[in-house]
């Protein structure tokens, strides 16, 4: 007597894969005639099962038997790898939907046949689980901490590792794989691409390193919000040019000398739903700070203007610019979330504080080392390269390799590519880049994206408000100070700030004031003069800094470098001598063996040149009768070398 299996009860049947229209489909007509007829056949008959129709009536219309129909739907049930059931998938030929298991064995010496040996490799581990967790271990690097292992191990030599156990485990060449020709060579690399598929996140970690396996937890994490408006949300990034340039320098002996600068940076800020860049700053520092991060956000929120080109034959194309400088409605414009990386100058306390005081927006600084969560602004800088830098003769190159790169630094030298130079043209492009159509946005420019939703979106946006773009004290910093001063043995009262006094007639002529403290509110471009409060709030006036300090234009990096050279003795200045003026000639000195100098000299000197000499940066208050008159704080050029007091 036969015992028959219990059939397929369809009213057990789960509700969640009796809806058809969910299950994973195929495509019939990327078949042969033959086979497409027959999964054609099974799938009407699977259908009319679940649909609810009779089985005797649906396997004569299917042409199959009963028992079929019952396997079928079976098959379809079943969970696929993905996650989800089989679905009509299962119904095509010849389709394996569970792993082979091999019952027999495989031993004896065959070292000349061919095949026969599937599923041994699959056995071997199920009898000797020690050789599989050794592979295991080898290929995603699992072994222990204090091990020296490879950065990532060949097939092959995990395939001799894969012997040495198989013999540590008393296999001899009657047994697989040793009586094999490769002795399971190729099993062996077959599993190994099914171990990294089944091991993905640890698989690319152990076999292509954190910053891959980061990128991929990142684009696994989902996609991050829509932006729907601009000024919602921008990035920013810093970027190395691929390109030098050079600097004209003071002699030490006399004359001048040409001399390559290092790369500059180029810090930038762009936003996501126009594309449109809103701000930029070099920096010639070898790497950026914090400052730098804040001088590209001021840019981006002061209203652009064009430069006065040099270079002939380079111009503006039409309509292009910066948003604050083309559209009205974009200058001192605000918006609501930066993201940028987690470098040290982007996650200072400065920047933070002043992005949550003056701009007001969400901080995301994002997982460490995935860059894809910026792609806009990785993409940004390379084609800047591509459509400027790349193209100059004194080019970097994406790298040592690149047939570009053709000896950089006498190219700039030959050709007199100046730093004044790469600035123009770094303007230039990116105001060009804001003008020039777009393919992500429909073939519109930035610029034009701007216009649309400004015109027809009615999009408003938040602005800084008008009392406070005058001076927008973005980068200043704000420190207390006591007030020092002795007047019986005839020192006036003032403070002191970086090693510099500061006072003004009124605080002269304050004794009652020592002892008391000052709120000080410092521009680190300028620190001629600084703005004094008293400890109510109450605005005490501007305070000049002594002496030859309150002449020439410095910055905070600069007083604190002349500070630590001096303290060392490699500098030395009296009351009579310019501290500014001193240090540039050290700078000149050393730019002929330090690119760190030339870059350091470059920078003082555009800083000196840029900063207007009848209203330091610093003065928040109107310049009180005690200080120095507009006319006499001068700007540095050249011939005040000359000028020097002995």
């Amino acid at each position: 007597m036969t015992v028959s299996k219990p059939r397929m009860d369809r009213d057990s049947l789960p509700p969640n894969v009796t809806n058809l229209s969910h299950w994973p489909t195929i495509d019939i007509t990327l078949l042969d005639e033959n086979d497409a007829d027959r999964v054609a056949r099974r799938i009407q008959a699977v259908r009319a099962y679940i649909e609810g129709q009779p089985v005797g009536i649906l396997s004569k219309q299917a042409s199959l038997p009963r028992q079929e129909v019952y396997r079928l739907v079976k098959r379809c049930m079943k969970l696929h790898p993905d996650g989800r059931i089989w679905g009509f998938r299962a119904l095509l030929p010849a389709c394996r939907i569970t792993p082979y298991v091999r019952t027999a064995t495989i031993d004896g010496s065959r070292p000349s046949q061919q095949g026969g040996a599937a599923g041994a490799l699959t056995m071997l581990f199920d009898r000797y689980p020690t050789i599989q967790k050794a592979v295991d271990s080898l290929f995603l690097k699992k072994v222990k901490e204090h091990v020296v292992q490879e950065s990532r191990m060949p097939v092959k030599t995990i395939h001799k590792h894969f012997i040495e156990k198989c013999k540590e485990a008393g296999l001899t060449a009657r047994h697989y794989p040793l009586n094999m020709n490769h002795r399971g060579r190729r099993a062996l690399s077959t599993y190994l691409k099914r171990l990294f598929k089944s091991n993905l996140k640890q698989a690319v970690k152990a076999r292509h390193g954190d910053d891959a396996a980061r990128a991929l937890a990142s684009r696994e994490a989902g996609p991050d919000s829509i932006v729907t408006r601009p000024f919602e949300r921008v990035e920013f990034d810093g970027h190395r040019i691929d390109a030098v340039c050079t600097i004209d320098l003071p002699n030490p002996y006399g004359g001048i000398q040409q001399l390559v600068l290092d790369r500059l940076w180029l810090l930038a800020i762009i936003d996501v739903k126009t594309r449109a860049i809103l701000g930029y700053t070099l920096v010639l520092n070898p790497e950026y700070n914090a400052e730098d991060v804040l001088r590209c956000i001021k840019h981006a929120l002061t209203p652009w203007r064009p430069m006065t080109l040099t270079i002939p034959g380079l111009k503006y194309t039409k309509g292009s610019g910066l948003p604050s400088g083309v559209h009205a409605e974009c200058a001192w414009a605000l918006w609501d979330e930066l993201w940028f990386d987690n470098a040290k100058a982007n996650l200072a306390d400065a920047v933070r504080s002043n992005l949550s005081r003056v701009v007001g927006c969400a901080i995301n600084a994002g997982p460490v080392k995935t860059p894809q969560r910026r792609p806009f602004i990785e993409r940004l800088f390379q084609t800047l390269e591509e459509n400027g830098f790349h193209r100059l003769p004194s080019t970097t190159g994406n790298g040592p390799d690149d047939p570009r790169r053709d000896d950089p630094e006498a190219a700039a030298l030959r050709w007199n590519i100046s730093y004044q130079h790469l600035v123009e043209l770094t303007d230039v492009l990116i105001a060009r880049y804001n003008a020039e159509p777009h393919t992500g946005l429909g073939n519109r420019s930035p610029l034009e994206m701007l216009e649309y939703f400004i015109v027809n979106e009615g999009c408003e946006f938040r602005a800084v408000p008008e009392q406070k773009r005058q001076d927008l004290a973005l980068l200043h910093i704000r420190v207390v100070r006591c007030i020092r001063g002795d007047v019986t043995q005839g020192k006036c009262p003032y403070v002191e700030f970086e090693g510099v006094r500061y006072y003004n007639d009124v605080l002269r002529h304050s004794p009652d004031l020592v002892g008391e403290h000052l709120s000080l509110l410092v521009d680190p471009d300028d620190l001629r003069c600084v703005t004094a409060y008293l400890e109510d709030g109450r605005e005490f006036g501007v305070l000049t800094a002594h002496g030859l300090w309150g002449r020439t234009p410095h910055t905070l990096t600069v007083r604190k470098a002349i500070n630590k050279l001096r303290a060392r003795k490699l500098i030395f200045y009296t009351d009579n001598e310019d501290p500014i003026l001193v240090y540039m000639d050290f700078l000149n000195r050393q730019a002929a063996t330090s690119k760190l100098a030339r870059g350091q000299s470059a920078k003082l000197l555009a800083g000196l040149q840029a900063v207007p000499p009848t209203q330091p940066t610093s003065s928040i208050a109107d310049v009180t009768e005690s200080n120095p008159p507009a006319s006499s704080r001068t700007v540095y050029t050249p011939a005040m070398r000359k000028t020097r007091l002995d």
